[in-house]
């Protein structure tokens, strides 16, 4: 049978078997004898507990078979989250490694996952579009909520034991919660099927990516198509996106892989493509074939949430979101379809690829910095000062005059270009991505002072009344600390160790406004 009359034969099956009473729903996979996965198809019967033969009334006996296909009783899966933590930073950054947006519970612990891929919100144009996919309760662990910070954290190894890094200044912030979403059935409807409930555990968290009009490189976090250590035949890309249906189940097992922060790649295989959620609604039932790194047989483990779950043809099938509590070699995870349907994008894969500026964060190439970028650190540390955010909420304000000023005014665009501002800005964005890359005080005999007045001078002239008053208020108090560092990071430190105190801490970061609008 195609997958057509597959559906329709296992929709009928479960309308008559849900009859009786104690069945839940009904599967489509492989039967279990003795607590062993055999090779043999079956309709899997989920029942909340089993009862004994001499316990139930004839009417209550489930058949041995239905309309040729034997029948397998089990019980509904309780699943269990799964936690982790990892010992890197990366960058680009990658599927396959460690989240937390390190909000705390009554403990004092904080939740970590793995980030399973990359995608695009659809509808919505690049670079504002990238985001990162991963479970609901591992980005909205602790009440986290839409506009919450998500960071890449970095692990201590420290006589044995392993501790998050939990300093502000290597946090590694990476993106905002996008959309928090759900631990509940969704319905979906595949083609040519009616519809089902399917259980999602899925949040998405959006890229802190920002393209430098004027450097035009990516001043924020990079990213690649690319999940750690997953190579399948030699790629460790996911190619495209694909589903798991009943029909799938006939031409033998059917191998699918994950990378997790914890038991790194597994293998394993689809014992049941709609096995029934305890909490409602379908899900990819899944048993490990091959021991994980340890020498354990389990496909995931504490810390592998998140995870991508990846057929041999390095397709997405699945988002990996919790182990069966009853059997350690079996994990659960949601299809991929339903969640790109609940949250509306598309996964990025060769297939599917970006389009636009956000597209070039996934190449590591020549100009394009690969190490750890702190620049949204810098960023969140500043704004988390007293007057950051109003600030920041400035520079947004007239970023965009001084853009079209800069590269539509040609007085204004010769001042920036004879003052070397295009130098002086790329040392200040190399300094925010990297600490130790200094940022000088004179560039081919131009100096600070003198490109600020400068540009300060022609933007007053060219610019509008709002832009000429914000330089008036600012300008002096810019030009008395400008030559007092060379590092971002120093720089906003004195923020945060003394607010308030220093001779310009009523206007935190005049350098930000200075450099990251110009």
């Amino acid at each position: 049978m195609d997958q057509k009359e597959l559906a329709a034969l296992h929709a009928e099956a479960e309308a008559e078997l849900k009859k009786i009473p104690g069945v839940v729903g009904v599967g489509y996979g492989l039967k279990e004898v003795g607590g062993k996965t055999t090779g043999q198809i079956s309709f899997r019967v989920y029942v909340k507990e089993k009862r004994k033969l001499e316990d139930l009334n004839p009417a209550d006996v489930i058949p041995k078979e239905y309309k040729g296909i034997p029948t397998d009783v089990v019980l509904v899966i309780q699943t269990k989250p799964l936690h982790c933590e990892d010992l890197d930073q990366h960058s680009p950054l990658i599927g396959g490694i460690s989240i937390t947006n390190f909000k705390t519970n009554a403990s004092n612990d904080v939740e970590i996952g793995t980030l399973g891929c990359f995608a695009t919100l659809n509808g919505v144009s690049g670079p504002e579009n990238v985001v990162l996919l991963s479970n609901n309760h591992v980005l909205a662990a602790n009440s986290a909520v839409n506009g919450d910070t998500v960071y890449q954290p970095r692990f201590i190894s420290s006589g044995g034991t392993i501790s998050v890094d939990a300093t502000q200044e290597r946090r590694n912030p990476i993106g905002k919660i996008h959309n928090a979403g759900q631990k509940a059935p969704y319905s979906y409807t595949y083609p040519s099927e009616g519809a089902q409930d399917y259980y999602l555990d899925c949040a998405i968290a959006k890229l802190d990516i920002c393209i430098s009009s004027w450097c035009h490189t990516n001043c924020g976090v990079s990213y690649k198509n690319e999940i750690r250590g997953l190579n399948i035949g030699g790629n460790s890309k996911l190619e495209d996106i694909a589903r798991v249906a009943q029909s799938d189940l006939s031409g033998g097992d059917y191998v699918v892989y994950k990378v997790g922060r914890t038991t790194s790649k597994t293998t394993g295989k689809v014992i049941d493509p709609i096995a029934i959620e305890a909490a409602g609604g379908r899900f990819l039932l899944i048993e490990a074939t091959q021991p994980d790194c340890n020498g354990i047989l389990q496909f995931s483990a504490h810390g592998d949430s998140g995870s991508a779950v990846v057929n041999a043809q390095n397709k997405i099938v699945a988002l990996l979101y919790g182990g069966d509590a009853s059997n350690p070699a079996r994990s659960a995870a949601c299809h991929i379809h339903p969640v790109m349907a609940y949250l509306s994008i598309t996964p990025i894969t060769t297939a599917n690829p970006p389009v636009g500026p956000a597209g070039q964060t996934l190449n590591d190439v020549e100009g394009i910095f690969t190490g750890i970028n702190h620049t949204t650190e810098v960023r969140e540390r500043f704004l988390n000062t007293h007057k950051g955010a109003e600030i920041y909420q400035q520079i947004l304000d007239h970023r965009q005059e001084v853009v079209a000023l800069v590269n539509h005014r040609r007085p204004v665009t010769v001042a920036w270009h004879r003052s070397k501002g295009p130098t002086f800005l790329a040392h200040f964005v190399n300094n925010a991505r990297d600490p130790a890359h200094l940022i000088p005080f004179e560039v081919e005999g131009i100096s600070r002072d003198y490109m600020i007045r400068r540009m300060a001078e022609v933007l007053t002239q060219h610019g509008s009344e709002a832009l000429q008053q914000v330089i008036q208020r600012y300008v002096e108090e810019v030009m008395g600390f400008i030559n007092s560092f060379d590092n971002l990071h120093e720089f906003v430190k004195q923020f945060e160790d003394a607010p308030g105190s220093s001779e310009f801490s009523d206007h935190p970061a005049r350098m930000e406004e200075t450099t990251d609008v110009k």
